[in-house]
Protein backbone atom coordinates (compact mmCIF):
# COMPACT_ATOMS: atom_id res chain seq x y z
CA UNK A 1 0.00 0.00 0.00
CA UNK A 2 1.52 3.43 -1.27
CA UNK A 3 1.66 6.48 1.02
CA UNK A 4 -1.16 8.67 2.04
CA UNK A 5 -0.97 11.51 0.45
CA UNK A 6 -2.66 14.69 2.22
CA UNK A 7 -3.27 17.59 -0.56
CA UNK A 8 -4.22 20.94 0.87
CA UNK A 9 -2.69 24.71 0.00
CA UNK A 10 -0.47 27.19 1.17
CA UNK A 11 -0.82 31.34 1.65
CA UNK A 12 1.50 32.32 -1.20
CA UNK A 13 4.18 34.33 -0.83
CA UNK A 14 3.82 38.23 -2.13
CA UNK A 15 3.85 37.99 -6.17
CA UNK A 16 3.51 34.33 -6.70
CA UNK A 17 1.09 31.82 -7.31
CA UNK A 18 -0.55 29.79 -4.78
CA UNK A 19 1.48 26.36 -4.09
CA UNK A 20 -0.26 22.73 -3.61
CA UNK A 21 0.76 21.05 -0.99
CA UNK A 22 1.20 17.02 -1.39
CA UNK A 23 2.28 15.79 2.37
CA UNK A 24 3.92 12.55 2.19
CA UNK A 25 4.94 10.02 4.64
CA UNK A 26 7.25 7.87 3.05
CA UNK A 27 8.12 4.43 3.07
CA UNK A 28 9.20 1.37 1.13
CA UNK A 29 6.51 1.06 -1.56
CA UNK A 30 5.59 1.03 -5.32
CA UNK A 31 6.43 4.68 -6.69
CA UNK A 32 6.70 5.78 -9.99
CA UNK A 33 10.94 6.19 -9.08
CA UNK A 34 11.72 3.15 -11.68
CA UNK A 35 10.98 5.51 -14.55
CA UNK A 36 13.83 7.64 -13.89
CA UNK A 37 17.21 6.58 -15.84
CA UNK A 38 19.12 9.46 -15.08
CA UNK A 39 20.46 10.66 -11.94
CA UNK A 40 21.69 14.37 -11.56
CA UNK A 41 23.21 15.32 -8.55
CA UNK A 42 24.59 18.71 -7.35
CA UNK A 43 25.91 19.23 -3.88
CA UNK A 44 26.20 22.47 -2.25
CA UNK A 45 28.29 23.58 0.75
CA UNK A 46 27.37 24.99 3.80
CA UNK A 47 23.85 25.83 4.60
CA UNK A 48 21.06 25.25 6.83
CA UNK A 49 17.60 24.05 5.67
CA UNK A 50 16.43 27.15 7.99
CA UNK A 51 19.07 29.29 6.85
CA UNK A 52 18.04 28.65 3.18
CA UNK A 53 14.31 27.37 2.64
CA UNK A 54 13.20 28.07 6.19
CA UNK A 55 10.07 30.80 5.24
CA UNK A 56 9.03 28.60 2.47
CA UNK A 57 5.43 29.42 2.36
CA UNK A 58 3.97 25.87 2.03
CA UNK A 59 5.62 24.02 4.67
CA UNK A 60 4.04 22.89 8.24
CA UNK A 61 4.70 25.74 10.64
CA UNK A 62 6.98 23.60 13.17
CA UNK A 63 9.24 23.02 10.32
CA UNK A 64 10.07 26.19 9.29
CA UNK A 65 11.05 30.19 11.44
CA UNK A 66 7.99 32.51 9.67
CA UNK A 67 6.86 34.14 12.43
CA UNK A 68 9.15 33.20 15.10
CA UNK A 69 10.86 34.90 17.56
CA UNK A 70 14.31 33.75 17.82
CA UNK A 71 17.28 35.04 20.04
CA UNK A 72 20.66 33.22 20.24
CA UNK A 73 22.56 34.84 23.13
CA UNK A 74 26.50 35.23 23.09
CA UNK A 75 28.85 37.09 25.94
CA UNK A 76 27.90 40.20 25.01
CA UNK A 77 24.39 40.71 24.05
CA UNK A 78 21.82 38.55 21.58
CA UNK A 79 21.01 37.37 17.81
CA UNK A 80 17.81 37.77 16.32
CA UNK A 81 17.36 35.31 13.53
CA UNK A 82 15.77 37.52 11.19
CA UNK A 83 15.70 37.45 7.11
CA UNK A 84 18.88 38.60 5.50
CA UNK A 85 19.49 41.51 3.49
CA UNK A 86 23.28 41.36 3.07
CA UNK A 87 23.81 38.44 0.71
CA UNK A 88 27.30 37.59 2.06
CA UNK A 89 25.90 36.54 5.31
CA UNK A 90 27.12 35.26 7.61
CA UNK A 91 30.79 36.71 7.40
CA UNK A 92 33.25 35.93 8.94
CA UNK A 93 32.86 32.10 7.98
CA UNK A 94 30.87 30.40 10.86
CA UNK A 95 32.59 27.04 13.04
CA UNK A 96 31.87 23.98 10.98
CA UNK A 97 34.19 21.27 13.17
CA UNK A 98 32.88 18.68 15.36
CA UNK A 99 33.46 20.80 18.51
CA UNK A 100 31.78 23.48 16.71
CA UNK A 101 29.27 22.04 16.47
CA UNK A 102 28.20 20.59 19.91
CA UNK A 103 28.61 24.41 20.99
CA UNK A 104 25.80 25.32 18.91
CA UNK A 105 23.54 22.37 19.38
CA UNK A 106 24.25 22.09 23.08
CA UNK A 107 25.12 25.50 23.69
CA UNK A 108 28.17 25.18 26.06
CA UNK A 109 31.96 24.38 26.05
CA UNK A 110 33.20 21.45 27.89
CA UNK A 111 35.28 22.32 29.68
CA UNK A 112 34.67 26.25 29.56
CA UNK A 113 38.36 26.59 28.92
CA UNK A 114 37.55 25.24 25.27
CA UNK A 115 36.24 28.79 24.13
CA UNK A 116 39.39 30.22 24.06
CA UNK A 117 41.10 26.99 21.97
CA UNK A 118 41.51 26.14 18.29
CA UNK A 119 39.06 23.66 16.49
CA UNK A 120 41.58 22.37 14.23
CA UNK A 121 43.71 19.66 15.31
CA UNK A 122 46.87 21.05 13.27
CA UNK A 123 47.14 23.20 16.22
CA UNK A 124 48.87 22.98 19.72
CA UNK A 125 45.89 24.64 21.03
CA UNK A 126 43.32 22.53 20.13
CA UNK A 127 40.36 22.05 22.32
CA UNK A 128 40.17 19.12 24.91
CA UNK A 129 38.33 16.20 25.97
CA UNK A 130 35.26 16.24 26.09
CA UNK A 131 35.22 18.21 23.02
CA UNK A 132 32.34 19.92 24.11
CA UNK A 133 30.14 16.50 23.56
CA UNK A 134 26.93 16.28 25.78
CA UNK A 135 26.27 15.27 29.23
CA UNK A 136 24.52 11.47 28.24
CA UNK A 137 21.23 11.78 27.60
CA UNK A 138 21.35 15.22 27.03
CA UNK A 139 19.11 17.22 24.40
CA UNK A 140 20.35 19.56 21.81
CA UNK A 141 18.69 23.31 22.95
CA UNK A 142 19.50 24.62 19.42
CA UNK A 143 21.06 27.90 21.20
CA UNK A 144 24.38 27.52 20.80
CA UNK A 145 25.06 29.09 17.47
CA UNK A 146 26.02 32.92 18.44
CA UNK A 147 28.20 31.79 21.14
CA UNK A 148 29.91 29.77 19.27
CA UNK A 149 30.19 32.39 16.49
CA UNK A 150 31.74 34.87 19.03
CA UNK A 151 34.69 32.60 20.28
CA UNK A 152 35.34 31.16 16.42
CA UNK A 153 35.73 34.75 15.38
CA UNK A 154 37.63 36.28 18.23
CA UNK A 155 39.88 32.93 17.88
CA UNK A 156 40.12 33.30 13.72
CA UNK A 157 40.42 37.45 13.81
CA UNK A 158 41.80 37.70 17.46
CA UNK A 159 39.16 40.90 17.89
CA UNK A 160 35.99 40.72 19.04
CA UNK A 161 33.13 41.11 16.85
CA UNK A 162 30.50 44.02 16.98
CA UNK A 163 26.60 43.64 17.89
CA UNK A 164 26.15 44.42 14.07
CA UNK A 165 28.59 41.77 12.81
CA UNK A 166 27.33 39.56 15.20
CA UNK A 167 23.75 39.45 13.88
CA UNK A 168 24.86 37.96 10.81
CA UNK A 169 24.62 34.35 12.38
CA UNK A 170 21.02 35.11 12.80
CA UNK A 171 20.46 36.42 8.81
CA UNK A 172 18.57 33.58 6.59
CA UNK A 173 17.47 33.88 3.71
CA UNK A 174 13.89 33.47 2.21
CA UNK A 175 12.24 33.05 -1.34
CA UNK A 176 12.86 37.11 -2.11
CA UNK A 177 16.09 36.98 -1.21
CA UNK A 178 17.25 33.47 -2.65
CA UNK A 179 14.57 33.26 -5.41
CA UNK A 180 15.85 30.09 -7.21
CA UNK A 181 16.25 27.74 -4.49
CA UNK A 182 13.13 28.23 -2.45
CA UNK A 183 10.63 28.20 -5.80
CA UNK A 184 12.41 24.63 -6.81
CA UNK A 185 11.51 24.00 -3.23
CA UNK A 186 8.01 24.86 -3.68
CA UNK A 187 7.17 23.68 -7.48
CA UNK A 188 8.64 20.23 -6.85
CA UNK A 189 9.74 18.09 -3.49
CA UNK A 190 11.25 19.58 -0.41
CA UNK A 191 12.38 17.12 2.03
CA UNK A 192 12.04 19.21 5.70
CA UNK A 193 13.46 16.72 7.93
CA UNK A 194 16.53 15.72 5.93
CA UNK A 195 20.01 15.53 8.20
CA UNK A 196 23.41 15.76 7.25
CA UNK A 197 24.96 12.36 8.77
CA UNK A 198 27.67 13.51 10.77
CA UNK A 199 27.40 16.72 13.23
CA UNK A 200 30.85 18.56 11.66
CA UNK A 201 32.18 19.80 8.46
CA UNK A 202 32.17 19.10 4.92
CA UNK A 203 34.90 15.71 3.93
CA UNK A 204 33.18 13.36 6.95
CA UNK A 205 30.01 14.42 5.36
CA UNK A 206 30.83 14.36 1.78
CA UNK A 207 32.64 10.58 2.53
CA UNK A 208 29.28 9.54 4.31
CA UNK A 209 27.47 10.33 1.13
CA UNK A 210 30.07 8.57 -1.39
CA UNK A 211 30.95 5.66 1.14
CA UNK A 212 28.39 5.48 3.60
CA UNK A 213 31.11 6.15 6.72
CA UNK A 214 33.75 8.04 7.10
CA UNK A 215 36.14 5.73 8.75
CA UNK A 216 35.56 7.42 11.91
CA UNK A 217 37.22 10.45 11.22
CA UNK A 218 34.96 13.65 12.06
CA UNK A 219 37.50 16.33 11.00
CA UNK A 220 38.37 18.44 7.50
CA UNK A 221 41.98 18.72 8.13
CA UNK A 222 43.65 15.53 9.03
CA UNK A 223 41.68 14.40 5.74
CA UNK A 224 45.13 14.02 4.00
CA UNK A 225 46.27 11.61 6.30
CA UNK A 226 43.43 8.95 4.97
CA UNK A 227 42.42 10.67 1.34
CA UNK A 228 45.31 8.65 -0.80
CA UNK A 229 45.04 5.69 1.25
CA UNK A 230 42.05 4.68 2.29
CA UNK A 231 40.01 1.70 0.80
CA UNK A 232 36.56 2.21 1.50
CA UNK A 233 34.20 1.12 -0.92
CA UNK A 234 32.36 4.09 -2.65
CA UNK A 235 29.35 4.75 -5.15
CA UNK A 236 32.06 5.65 -7.61
CA UNK A 237 33.82 1.96 -7.14
CA UNK A 238 30.32 0.10 -7.35
CA UNK A 239 28.91 2.18 -10.27
CA UNK A 240 32.46 1.35 -12.32
CA UNK A 241 32.27 -2.33 -11.28
CA UNK A 242 28.65 -2.65 -12.00
CA UNK A 243 28.93 -1.56 -15.77
CA UNK A 244 26.41 2.02 -14.88
CA UNK A 245 27.47 4.59 -16.95
CA UNK A 246 28.49 8.35 -15.11
CA UNK A 247 30.62 11.44 -15.14
CA UNK A 248 31.97 13.72 -12.43
CA UNK A 249 31.52 17.47 -14.26
CA UNK A 250 32.73 20.73 -12.72
CA UNK A 251 34.46 24.09 -13.90
CA UNK A 252 37.52 24.17 -15.65
CA UNK A 253 39.01 26.72 -13.01
CA UNK A 254 39.16 24.45 -10.64
CA UNK A 255 41.67 22.31 -12.38
CA UNK A 256 40.25 19.03 -10.65
CA UNK A 257 37.31 17.42 -9.37
CA UNK A 258 36.69 18.02 -5.76
CA UNK A 259 35.64 14.27 -4.89
CA UNK A 260 38.26 12.76 -7.51
CA UNK A 261 41.37 14.41 -4.52
CA UNK A 262 39.61 14.26 -1.47
CA UNK A 263 37.96 11.27 -1.39
CA UNK A 264 38.52 8.57 -3.94
CA UNK A 265 41.73 7.70 -2.95
CA UNK A 266 44.67 6.61 -4.77
CA UNK A 267 43.64 3.23 -6.13
CA UNK A 268 41.01 5.10 -8.79
CA UNK A 269 43.22 7.87 -10.32
CA UNK A 270 42.59 5.89 -13.38
CA UNK A 271 38.92 5.30 -12.86
CA UNK A 272 38.46 9.40 -12.99
CA UNK A 273 40.34 10.00 -16.08
CA UNK A 274 37.63 8.43 -17.80
CA UNK A 275 34.85 9.81 -15.93
CA UNK A 276 35.96 13.57 -15.60
CA UNK A 277 34.53 16.11 -17.80
CA UNK A 278 34.17 20.12 -17.58
CA UNK A 279 30.59 21.87 -16.88
CA UNK A 280 30.12 23.08 -21.26
CA UNK A 281 30.15 19.13 -21.69
CA UNK A 282 27.34 19.10 -19.12
CA UNK A 283 25.55 21.49 -20.51
CA UNK A 284 25.81 19.64 -24.18
CA UNK A 285 25.47 16.59 -22.69
CA UNK A 286 21.94 17.40 -21.36
CA UNK A 287 21.14 19.49 -25.24
CA UNK A 288 22.22 16.25 -26.60
CA UNK A 289 20.27 13.61 -25.21
CA UNK A 290 23.30 12.10 -23.57
CA UNK A 291 23.76 12.28 -19.91
CA UNK A 292 25.06 9.34 -18.34
CA UNK A 293 23.05 7.09 -15.64
CA UNK A 294 24.33 9.16 -12.89
CA UNK A 295 25.79 12.54 -13.25
CA UNK A 296 27.81 14.14 -10.11
CA UNK A 297 28.05 18.14 -11.15
CA UNK A 298 30.41 19.75 -8.73
CA UNK A 299 29.99 23.86 -8.48
CA UNK A 300 32.86 26.04 -8.14
CA UNK A 301 34.28 25.14 -4.28
CA UNK A 302 37.67 25.47 -4.28
CA UNK A 303 39.58 28.63 -5.96
CA UNK A 304 38.45 32.21 -7.76
CA UNK A 305 34.93 33.07 -8.00
CA UNK A 306 33.25 30.13 -6.11
CA UNK A 307 28.99 29.49 -6.72
CA UNK A 308 28.44 26.68 -4.04
CA UNK A 309 26.73 28.81 -1.80
CA UNK A 310 29.85 28.45 0.90
CA UNK A 311 29.53 31.79 3.73
CA UNK A 312 30.83 34.01 3.32
CA UNK A 313 30.33 33.71 -0.44
CA UNK A 314 27.37 35.63 -2.62
CA UNK A 315 24.78 33.08 -2.26
CA UNK A 316 23.45 35.26 -5.64
CA UNK A 317 26.55 33.17 -7.74
CA UNK A 318 25.07 29.96 -6.51
CA UNK A 319 21.52 30.81 -7.53
CA UNK A 320 22.94 31.77 -11.15
CA UNK A 321 24.48 28.28 -10.99
CA UNK A 322 21.81 26.31 -9.97
CA UNK A 323 19.21 27.96 -12.09
CA UNK A 324 22.04 26.93 -15.07
CA UNK A 325 22.09 23.52 -14.06
CA UNK A 326 18.05 23.52 -13.59
CA UNK A 327 17.46 25.00 -16.75
CA UNK A 328 19.81 22.50 -18.60
CA UNK A 329 18.04 19.31 -17.16
CA UNK A 330 14.10 20.70 -17.78
CA UNK A 331 14.95 21.25 -21.90
CA UNK A 332 17.36 17.95 -21.82
CA UNK A 333 15.19 15.97 -24.58
CA UNK A 334 15.72 13.37 -21.46
CA UNK A 335 13.57 14.70 -18.79
CA UNK A 336 11.08 12.42 -18.91
CA UNK A 337 13.30 10.14 -17.69
CA UNK A 338 15.98 12.13 -15.24
CA UNK A 339 15.50 13.57 -11.71
CA UNK A 340 17.93 16.00 -10.36
CA UNK A 341 19.11 15.80 -6.82
CA UNK A 342 19.87 19.06 -5.15
CA UNK A 343 21.72 18.94 -1.60
CA UNK A 344 24.15 20.11 0.89
CA UNK A 345 26.88 18.27 2.49
CA UNK A 346 26.22 19.59 5.93
CA UNK A 347 25.19 23.37 7.59
CA UNK A 348 28.48 25.22 7.39
CA UNK A 349 27.19 26.51 11.26
CA UNK A 350 24.55 28.14 9.70
CA UNK A 351 21.52 28.14 12.12
CA UNK A 352 18.58 25.97 12.53
CA UNK A 353 15.84 25.11 15.11
CA UNK A 354 15.30 21.29 14.72
CA UNK A 355 17.27 18.83 17.11
CA UNK A 356 19.11 16.23 15.14
CA UNK A 357 18.04 12.73 16.08
CA UNK A 358 19.85 9.76 17.27
CA UNK A 359 20.98 7.46 14.18
CA UNK A 360 22.79 3.80 13.85
CA UNK A 361 26.36 3.76 13.40
CA UNK A 362 27.38 2.93 10.26
CA UNK A 363 30.48 0.40 11.13
CA UNK A 364 32.95 -0.48 14.34
CA UNK A 365 35.64 2.69 13.17
CA UNK A 366 36.51 4.11 16.34
CA UNK A 367 35.42 7.74 16.20
CA UNK A 368 38.03 10.41 16.67
CA UNK A 369 37.13 12.67 19.55
CA UNK A 370 35.18 9.96 21.61
CA UNK A 371 32.61 10.43 18.96
CA UNK A 372 29.74 7.01 18.20
CA UNK A 373 28.64 8.34 15.26
CA UNK A 374 25.14 7.53 16.90
CA UNK A 375 23.31 10.94 16.66
CA UNK A 376 22.66 13.27 12.96
CA UNK A 377 23.82 16.54 11.87
CA UNK A 378 22.00 19.55 11.38
CA UNK A 379 19.27 19.78 8.93
CA UNK A 380 20.42 20.82 5.28
CA UNK A 381 18.30 21.76 1.95
CA UNK A 382 17.23 18.33 0.06
CA UNK A 383 15.03 19.46 -2.97
CA UNK A 384 14.22 16.60 -5.82
CA UNK A 385 12.99 17.95 -9.24
CA UNK A 386 11.59 15.19 -11.77
CA UNK A 387 8.91 14.67 -14.23
CA UNK A 388 7.59 12.56 -11.58
CA UNK A 389 7.32 14.94 -8.47
CA UNK A 390 3.73 17.11 -8.14
CA UNK A 391 3.76 20.44 -7.92
CA UNK A 392 4.59 21.40 -3.66
CA UNK A 393 5.36 17.85 -2.33
CA UNK A 394 6.67 18.25 1.23
CA UNK A 395 8.42 14.86 3.01
CA UNK A 396 8.53 15.27 6.77
CA UNK A 397 9.81 11.56 6.97
CA UNK A 398 13.17 11.77 8.48
CA UNK A 399 16.28 11.31 5.48
CA UNK A 400 20.01 11.64 5.66
CA UNK A 401 22.46 12.04 2.73
CA UNK A 402 22.77 8.64 3.04
CA UNK A 403 19.03 7.88 2.19
CA UNK A 404 20.40 9.05 -1.59
CA UNK A 405 23.08 6.20 -1.11
CA UNK A 406 20.79 4.16 -0.56
CA UNK A 407 18.45 5.04 -3.35
CA UNK A 408 20.93 5.16 -6.09
CA UNK A 409 22.59 1.14 -4.77
CA UNK A 410 18.60 0.17 -5.10
CA UNK A 411 17.68 1.92 -8.25
CA UNK A 412 20.59 1.22 -10.13
CA UNK A 413 21.88 -2.15 -8.65
CA UNK A 414 24.87 -1.56 -6.70
CA UNK A 415 24.51 -4.28 -4.73
CA UNK A 416 24.03 -4.35 -0.88
CA UNK A 417 24.17 -1.11 1.27
CA UNK A 418 27.17 -0.24 2.03
CA UNK A 419 27.20 0.20 5.69
CA UNK A 420 24.50 -0.35 8.47
CA UNK A 421 24.01 3.54 8.74
CA UNK A 422 22.97 3.27 4.55
CA UNK A 423 20.84 0.45 5.15
CA UNK A 424 18.75 1.73 7.83
CA UNK A 425 18.17 5.20 5.61
CA UNK A 426 14.77 5.51 4.26
CA UNK A 427 15.25 6.31 0.58
CA UNK A 428 13.34 9.05 -1.47
CA UNK A 429 10.66 6.71 -3.19
CA UNK A 430 7.71 9.36 -1.87
CA UNK A 431 9.54 11.94 -4.07
CA UNK A 432 8.16 10.25 -7.14
CA UNK A 433 4.40 10.75 -7.26
CA UNK A 434 3.18 11.45 -10.60
CA UNK A 435 1.82 8.74 -12.78
CA UNK A 436 2.28 10.74 -15.93
CA UNK A 437 5.13 13.17 -16.22
CA UNK A 438 5.37 16.63 -15.90
CA UNK A 439 5.25 19.37 -19.01
CA UNK A 440 5.46 22.59 -17.26
CA UNK A 441 8.89 24.13 -16.80
CA UNK A 442 8.92 26.82 -13.78
CA UNK A 443 10.68 30.03 -14.91
CA UNK A 444 13.25 30.71 -12.55
CA UNK A 445 14.73 34.10 -12.02
CA UNK A 446 17.99 34.45 -10.60
CA UNK A 447 18.90 38.26 -8.51
CA UNK A 448 21.32 39.86 -10.31
CA UNK A 449 25.08 39.24 -9.74
CA UNK A 450 28.10 39.50 -11.72
CA UNK A 451 31.11 37.65 -10.85
CA UNK A 452 34.45 39.70 -10.42
CA UNK A 453 32.44 42.86 -9.47
CA UNK A 454 31.07 44.83 -6.86
CA UNK A 455 27.45 43.75 -6.42
CA UNK A 456 25.14 45.81 -4.04
CA UNK A 457 23.76 44.30 -0.72
CA UNK A 458 27.11 42.52 -0.43
CA UNK A 459 29.17 42.88 2.59
CA UNK A 460 32.94 43.28 1.45
CA UNK A 461 35.06 41.21 3.36
CA UNK A 462 37.55 42.19 6.02
CA UNK A 463 41.52 40.74 6.54
CA UNK A 464 40.61 37.08 7.87
CA UNK A 465 37.16 37.00 7.09
CA UNK A 466 37.04 34.58 4.42
CA UNK A 467 36.98 30.63 4.64
CA UNK A 468 40.16 29.50 4.60
CA UNK A 469 41.25 32.04 7.00
CA UNK A 470 39.96 30.12 10.19
CA UNK A 471 42.54 27.45 9.48
CA UNK A 472 45.85 29.57 8.43
CA UNK A 473 44.57 33.06 10.24
CA UNK A 474 45.34 35.13 7.21
CA UNK A 475 45.61 38.92 8.45
CA UNK A 476 45.03 40.05 4.48
CA UNK A 477 42.51 38.59 1.54
CA UNK A 478 43.41 38.53 -1.61
CA UNK A 479 41.04 39.47 -4.59
CA UNK A 480 38.25 37.05 -5.30
CA UNK A 481 39.89 36.18 -8.27
CA UNK A 482 42.96 34.72 -6.45
CA UNK A 483 41.01 33.31 -3.54
CA UNK A 484 42.26 29.79 -2.12
CA UNK A 485 39.24 28.23 -0.07
CA UNK A 486 39.73 25.87 2.89
CA UNK A 487 38.25 22.94 0.42
CA UNK A 488 41.18 24.34 -1.75
CA UNK A 489 43.63 24.17 0.51
CA UNK A 490 42.78 20.95 1.61
CA UNK A 491 42.81 19.51 -1.36
CA UNK A 492 46.52 21.19 -2.14
CA UNK A 493 47.36 19.05 1.03
CA UNK A 494 45.92 15.66 -0.03
CA UNK A 495 47.75 16.55 -3.46
CA UNK A 496 50.81 17.16 -1.90
CA UNK A 497 50.65 14.06 0.57
CA UNK A 498 49.83 11.61 -2.34
CA UNK A 499 52.72 12.84 -4.20
CA UNK A 500 55.13 12.67 -1.13
CA UNK A 501 55.95 16.62 -0.79
CA UNK A 502 56.49 18.85 1.70
CA UNK A 503 53.42 20.65 2.69
CA UNK A 504 55.23 23.29 3.51
CA UNK A 505 55.71 25.14 -0.37
CA UNK A 506 51.98 24.92 -1.71
CA UNK A 507 50.91 27.80 -3.09
CA UNK A 508 48.75 30.52 -1.46
CA UNK A 509 47.00 31.70 -4.39
CA UNK A 510 44.69 31.15 -6.93
CA UNK A 511 46.74 30.75 -10.04
CA UNK A 512 50.06 29.30 -8.21
CA UNK A 513 47.17 26.55 -7.29
CA UNK A 514 45.74 26.66 -10.65
CA UNK A 515 49.23 25.87 -12.12
CA UNK A 516 50.68 23.32 -9.83
CA UNK A 517 47.65 21.17 -9.67
CA UNK A 518 47.97 21.23 -13.82
CA UNK A 519 51.09 20.35 -13.70
CA UNK A 520 50.90 17.07 -11.63
CA UNK A 521 47.15 16.25 -12.00
CA UNK A 522 46.61 17.31 -15.78
CA UNK A 523 46.93 16.28 -19.28
CA UNK A 524 44.95 18.08 -22.15
CA UNK A 525 42.82 20.14 -19.65
CA UNK A 526 41.25 16.40 -18.04
CA UNK A 527 42.29 15.50 -14.58
CA UNK A 528 44.98 12.75 -14.78
CA UNK A 529 47.59 11.73 -13.09
CA UNK A 530 51.11 13.08 -14.64
CA UNK A 531 53.83 11.93 -12.52
CA UNK A 532 54.58 10.39 -8.77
Amino acid sequence: MGPAHNVGSAAPRPGSACVPRVRCRSGRSPSMIDRIKQWVVVMFENRSFDNLLGHLPHIDAEDGIRGRDIELPYPKGIVRVHPATNFTDPIPDPGEEYVDVNVQLFGAYRPESNKHRAAYTVFPDFMVDPFNAPQPGQRPSMDGFALNYYYTALWQLERELSDAEMQGIGAVFTPETAPVINTLAEQYAVFTHWHCDVPSCTFPNRTFYHAGTSAGRVQNNITYDYAWDNDLPNLFDLMSEHGTTWKCYYDASQVVPLSAINLAGAKHVDLWRDHSAHMPEFYSDCANGMLPQYSWVEPRMMFGELDDYHPPTDVRAAEQFLARVYNAVRTSPQWDSTALVIMFDEHGGCYDHVPPPASVPPDGHPGEQGFGFDRLGVRVPTIVVSPFTKRGTVIRDLHTNTSMTHTLQQVLGLGDPLTARVAAARTIDAAFNRSEPRRDMHQLDPLPYTAGQPNPHAQQPGPADLPSSALWKQKAHEEASQFVSHLGEVTLQNASTFLHRDLTGLPRNAADAREWLRRNFALDGKFALRQL
